[in-house]
């Protein structure tokens, strides 16, 4: 009898033993199992986060396909003069602005974009049309672009910039050193817009004295007749030029565009009247 009762103990104890082993590789196999330590709304590391790389991508070559949509539809943000906000969505502000110059400041002439600034030609013949996958790293993105024209495979390069989470096309790429803000700029060179007139240089009367302005580069020298050097200003907003002499700035502000009246500002307080010397 007593081994008989053995025998039982030691079945049972196997039987309870294998449960517990079944009930544990059930559970790790599981689905629904929860860790405490992670939240409820976490998404996995596998999976790819909405707005990652490979939505970048797809969006920065989007634009640029739309690009090219648009303009073969005779809906071109270039060569127009009646809508800033179509060439505002396709380009960065600095290359937006000085395609609306080139458009509205050549007055029916030819400016500094004389072909076709998309296919680089004056007369296209496109076959074999293609954009290949945008290269992203972080807010910079290239855009490569093929086709043939007349038989003669170009590549094209798109350089974006991301402005405000939106790209935006900052460069054209042409090859052999050439590039659309580089032909933009040979025409309409950095400088103040007050200054493209050359309207404040020449001979100033600046309360019981005088002195003479010169435009160099970015900024204006100008030397007074009563002292030795030159005291370098540059534009500012409105109508207004300010040195940046230490203990303050000196500062001329003129009435109107013309620059012939205005207040000159001293560092000390000090106010002068200003007249040009004609």
């Amino acid at each position: 009898m007593k081994t008989l009762v053995l025998i039982n103990s030691l079945i049972l104890t196997v039987c309870l033993s294998a449960a517990c082993s079944f009930g544990k590789n059930t559970t790790a196999n599981s689905n629904t199992v929860v860790n405490s330590n992670i939240p409820a709304n976490s998404t996995p590391a596998s999976e790819p986060e909405a707005g990652g790389a490979e939505s970048q991508t797809a969006t920065a070559a989007a634009l640029v396909a739309e690009l090219y949509k648009q303009h073969d539809s005779k809906k071109s943000p270039f060569f127009q003069t009646k809508n800033r906000a179509l060439v505002d969505k396709y380009f960065t502000k600095t290359l937006a602005d000085l395609i609306w110059k080139d458009a509205t400041s050549s007055s029916g002439e030819v400016g500094a974009i004389d072909a076709d600034p998309l296919y680089n030609t004056q007369d296209p013949d496109i076959k074999n049309f293609a954009i290949g996958k945008a290269t992203v790293t972080g807010l910079v993105a290239t855009v490569p672009v093929t086709f043939t024209n007349g038989g003669r495979k170009e590549n094209l390069t798109f350089e974006l910039n991301q402005v405000s989470g939106k790209w935006k096309i900052d460069n054209i790429q042409y090859g052999n050193s050439e590039n659309l803000l580089k032909w933009l700029k040979e025409t309409y060179p950095d400088k103040p817009d007050r200054a493209e007139n050359g309207e404040f240089e020449g001979r100033f009367k600046v309360g019981d004295t005088s002195c003479t302005v010169k435009p160099v580069k970015m900024a204006f020298e100008v030397k007074w007749a009563k002292g030795s050097g030159v005291e370098v200003f540059v534009f500012k907003e409105g109508n207004t030029f300010e040195s940046d002499e230490k203990g303050g700035p000196n500062r001329f502000e003129f009435d109107d565009e013309n620059y012939n009246t205005g207040t000159f500002y001293r560092a000390d307080g000090k106010t002068f009247p200003i007249q040009r010397v004609k």
